[in-house]
């Protein structure tokens, strides 16, 4: 039986990951907002990969879809002695 470690090659560069300010995601994410961007050539000068920023732009995006606003209920009484609530978000 053969045992295999998995381990780095030695002499291989070691890559840490790169961690980009919170300023440095704002702008890119606004610049591939904006109408009729390309998202893939806004990462390419910026020097980052185009799945990169697309995945900060998602987010944004479902951030901006999460209503902050409490639901609502509303309860009406029926003329049969049930009740029927309403939920109304957003």
């Amino acid at each position: 039986m053969i045992e295999a470690v998995a381990d780095r090659l030695e002499g291989a560069p070691r890559q840490l990951r790169r961690r980009r300010s919170d300023e440095f995601e704002a702008r890119a994410v606004a610049e591939a907002l904006e109408q009729g961007a390309g998202v893939s050539a806004i990462a390419r000068r910026l020097g980052i990969h185009p799945s990169q920023l697309f995945g900060w732009r998602r987010a944004v995006l479902d951030a901006r879809q999460v209503s902050t606003e409490p639901a609502r209920c509303q309860i009406a009484a029926a003329s049969t002695g049930e009740a029927v609530i309403e939920v109304v978000i957003g």
